[in-house]
């Protein structure tokens, strides 16, 4: 019997688009929905069981993981990439959304992590791959609360990857860039920003709509799950991702900085443009 992967959040986007790819290479998959509407996802890929589960639900995570491993009788890998989004000013975002970002984001992330690590531990082997995002890197503007969740999920995933090393398990974390995923579709905005940022946040919006294919960074999930690197916690998907940390290492952190906000309002230097690759032409952006 092949290998098998646990994947959350797979009815569109990243998550699908791994699922079809590791399904191609001859793993099984489990794959997690969250609506009854899309159990049938992925009804076409013969070695694919895919299961209800809300990732914020932490009092079903244990249950789901013994669910989970009789599927298939065991887990080689778990990538943890249901997310959610929230975008708006800080000052316009309410304490409940900073909350609830978190809960899917982290909370959710690590109580399904936990619930898989004994299995990992007693069978010495697996690969835990958290989906973070490019911003854990830099918070850019308007994702304040987004980024901050997303760089508890780099710092989470580093320190995991150092704790599980003996037991022969590795934890990796994928920093996509700007991607055509339906993420723009599902986002719980703030209300009520005040008039002062709308200028600023139209141009901000309208300088990052492009981005690559799904594609590209579920191929890099494969990679990050296959490449034999245990020692290797950081993986970069899109054009965009991978410039940003060969630019910081470039021009030194000061110098970075001053560039990237430059360019975050408004004012992109020549060098900068150089320095930045642009996505595809995608309509819609994921990060």
């Amino acid at each position: 019997m092949g290998k098998t992967l646990v994947i959350t959040g797979t009815a569109s986007g990243f998550g699908r688009s791994t699922v079809q790819r590791f399904a191609a290479e001859g793993w099984n998959v489990v794959a997690t929905v969250r609506k009854e509407a899309d159990l049938e996802v992925h009804s076409d890929l013969e070695q694919v069981r895919t299961l209800l589960l809300d990732v914020n639900d932490e009092a079903a995570d244990a249950a789901f993981a013994a669910t989970a491993l009789d599927q298939f009788g065991r887990v080689d890998a778990l990538v943890n990439n249901a997310g959610y989004y929230q975008m708006g000013p800080v000052e316009a975002s309410t304490m409940q959304q900073v909350h609830d970002q978190f809960q899917t984001n982290v909370f959710g992330l690590i109580a399904l992590t936990k619930a898989f690590l004994p299995a990992f531990r007693q069978q010495r082997s697996g690969v835990i791959v958290n989906l973070s995002s490019i911003s854990a890197d830099q918070g850019f503007p308007y994702t304040a609360v987004y980024a901050a969740s997303k760089a508890a999920v780099a710092a989470f995933t580093e320190g995991l990857n150092v704790e599980m090393s003996s037991f022969g398990v590795s934890a990796k974390a994928i920093f996509p860039g700007q991607h055509s995923t339906r993420i723009f579709t599902k986002i719980d905005s703030a209300a009520d920003v005040p008039e002062d940022y709308r200028e600023a946040m139209a141009s901000f919006f309208a300088a990052n709509r492009s981005g690559s294919a799904p594609e590209v960074t579920s191929d890099v999930i494969f990679e990050a799950v296959t490449d034999g690197k245990d020692g290797q916690a950081r993986y970069y998907s899109g054009p965009d991702a991978v410039a940003i940390p060969r630019a910081r290492q470039l021009l030194g952190s000061s110098w970075y900085w001053e560039e990237f906000r430059a360019a975050n309002t408004g004012n992109p230097s020549p060098l900068w443009n150089v320095l930045m690759p642009r996505g595809g032409d995608a309509v819609e952006m994921g990060v």
